[in-house]
Parts: structure tokens; sequence; C-alpha cells
């Protein structure tokens, strides 16, 4: 019987109802002596407990899709499979970066605090708010060990913004997604270049989900994440400014801002990879068939605007609702020179196991698609200084 499966919830259902009315007939009529009576009292109290915790789990699992099957829920989902290119998609090559400079020498280095305790690489956070979106948020950034490496030292590295999901905070990659082992691995065995990671907060207002994007007389996400966050990170470490080093990833509802932030700024970001996201906007403030709404949707741009020089990796599996057909029609609407490749495996759900599994390919990928350059000119933002939250 399927974890989700009617048949499944039905027999719970019955399970709730059947064991409080067992313990209500059974309770003066148990056998044994007051100890054992008392105990088997105790079991039945819990056991309909039990029953009702479960149906609270079963219908909040089946409600937003966490696991599809047991095998799901026990973290057994197979193979992840192989990407599949909906153009050709080419790799660019890897420069490495000249003319870099320490990073205690960048303007805005002394607004982060280092975070201790990181096993691989280092990682140092802020809270600030943004001086173009006027936005309060959380910055998590990971530096490879190579960052600080003397072979690295004039390496201008590229970066990878990302994105939780809603509800969710930028630590979940640092920790749970554990991003920086898997980067570090990856790196060591030769499967991927060095990259710095910037976990950001897209979850701006409490009261409402504004789908990463510029709300009209509203939160200004989109230029949170793509003016102020990106600002921040070139004047504060030794990265680089190039649109063709800066890439983005997020699971979820983070995807959904990945994919559509890399087509909506091409001139600023070169790939994108949507891990389990949708190909349109899902949150309160941006309603169907407005403008706002099909400027904001992934599948409506890859059809209506002029195609982007950007590379989109789109993830999922067969069983999270509608991601595997909504890949399959961005992947049918795609125009050159977009690019865009899947990755959809057939089991799982809507949950961190399924989003880790394919953690690593989806770095390689990116690090295919990412470069470094040689700009070295540097520009201090002195209004972030004003701007420090704590």
């Amino acid at each position: 019987m399927g974890l989700t499966s009617g048949g499944f919830f039905a027999l719970v259902i019955v399970g709730v109802v059947l064991f409080p009315a067992l313990t209500l007939l059974l309770w003066n009529r148990l056998p044994g002596p007051g100890p054992v009576r008392f105990g088997s009292r105790l079991g039945l109290i819990l056991l309909s407990q039990s029953m009702a915790v479960l149906l609270a789990a079963l219908w909040i699992n089946n409600s937003f899709q966490l696991y599809y099957s047991w095998s799901d829920l026990m973290g057994n989902n197979g193979a992840t499979g192989a990407i599949q290119a909906a153009t050709p998609q080419v790799v660019k090559t890897t420069v490495a970066a000249k003319g870099g400079v320490k990073s205690d020498a960048l303007p805005n280095f002394k607004l982060f605090t280092q975070v201790h305790g990181m096993q691989y690489g280092t990682e140092y956070q802020v809270a600030i708010t943004g001086p173009q979106s006027k936005i309060t948020g959380s910055v998590d950034v990971w530096l490879p060990s190579q960052y600080s490496e003397s072979a690295y030292k004039n390496e201008r590295f590229p970066v990878v913004e990302l994105f939780p999901g809603t509800p969710g905070t930028p630590q979940t990659w640092l920790t749970a997604m554990q991003s920086p082992w898997v980067v570090s691995r990856q790196v060591a065995s030769g499967e991927q270049r060095p990259v710095v990671l910037v976990a950001v907060s897209i979850n701006v207002d409490g009261r409402h989900d504004p789908d990463c994007s510029n709300i009209p007389g509203g939160p200004q996400v989109a230029t949170w994440l793509t003016q102020d966050v990106r600002n921040l990170i070139t004047t504060s470490f030794r990265v680089t400014s190039s649109r063709d080093g800066w890439g983005m990833m997020g699971y979820s509802e983070g995807g959904l801002c990945a994919s559509k932030l890399a087509l909506q700024y091409p001139n600023l970001y070169s790939a994108a990879v949507s891990i389990s996201g949708d190909d349109h906007p899902d949150g309160d403030l941006l309603k169907p068939g407005t403008t706002a709404y099909n400027e904001n949707s992934p599948l409506w741009l890859l059809k209506h605007r002029k195609p982007a020089n950007v590379a989109l990796l789109l993830t999922g599996t067969e069983q999270d609702s509608d991601v595997a057909s909504e890949a399959a029609a961005m992947a049918n609407a795609v125009r050159s020179p977009t690019v865009v490749d899947t990755l959809i495996s057939p089991r799982g759900g809507h949950n961190i196991g399924v989003w880790k599994s394919v953690e690593p390919q989806s770095f390689v990928w990116l690090s295919q698609h990412l470069t470094a350059s040689n700009t070295t000119t540097y520009s201090a933002l002195p209004e972030m200084l004003d701007s420090v939250i704590g």
C-alpha cells in the first residue's frame, strides 16, 4: 500500500476512530493486576494519540507532496539519471583570473563576520539592508579552501547564488544541503572548479510570498538579489564581476527564482539551476493574467521575450506534481541562444533528500558554464556601511 495512496489514508482514518473507541470500550475490562491494567491503558492512549499524529503527518505530506513513496521516505530514490540537453550544450573554457587582490583589501569585506566551525573552507555572514531595494536580509558567503591558497592568490572566483524554498533560510544550503562539502569533494576529485557560494534570503516579507520579484508598489526582491547582493559580494570578496562567472541555484521556490532571474537579467548571470522549481509564480502577490505575473514566469519569458544568452538546468522527479511536465514545456519553448537542459528522475517527492541527490551533478553543470575574468576594478559602496544590521 503506497504512502500517498487513498487506501492507506483511509486506513489511518479508521484507526483514528477505532483506537479511541476501543480504549473506552476496554477501559474497565482489561484483565490482570493493577500495574498490568495501568500499562495496557497507557498503551491504548499512546496508540490512539499516535494514530492522530500519523493522520496529521500524512495530510501534510500528501498536501505538499514531501515524500511520494516509502522508498522516498527512506531516502532510496534510485539513480538520478543523466542530464538531457534540449539544445547542443556548449561548455566554455575555464580561464584563471589574473590581477586579483587580497580579500581584506576590498572595501566592504569588513562588513562581514566570520562564522567559525566550518570544516570545509571559510564562512562569512552579514545581515544588511540593501541600498537599492531597501530590503533587509541575511547573506551567507562560503569561500573554498583554494581562496586562501597561494596557488590561487590571483584567482577571481566564479560565484553561485543559492536560494532556499518558501519557507526556508539561506543556512539550509550550508547545513542540511551540505553544499560546502559537496563542492569541496568535487573540486578535490577534479569534477569541478572552485566557486564561491552565496546563500541569500528570499523570504523577506513575513506576510507575503513575492516570488523573488519586484512587486509593483511592494517589495523589490529581484533588485535585492541581483543588485544589492551582487554589488556587496563583488566589493567584498575576490570574485569575478563578469556575468560569465555568475550563476544561481535554488530548490523549490528558490528554483523558480533562479530560472526566472537568469532569463530576466542575462547581463548579470550566465547560468542557473532550478531544483524542483515551477515554471510560473505561485505566491499571493502576482495574479495570473497580469503583466507582472507574466513577466515573472520563466515559461512565459521563454516564449515571448527575446531569447537570452543563458543556460538553464531544470531538475525534478516524475512524481513531484507538475515539475517534470513544466520542465518539458520550458525545454520545448527554448530558442537559441538560450540553452535548457533537464535532469528528471523517475521517483521522489518534494523534499530535501531528492534535492541533495541532484546537487552534485548540478554543481558540476554550473562549473561547466561559469568562467572567471581578469577585471580588477572595484568600486566601494559606502552606503552599505550604514546598512549592516546588528
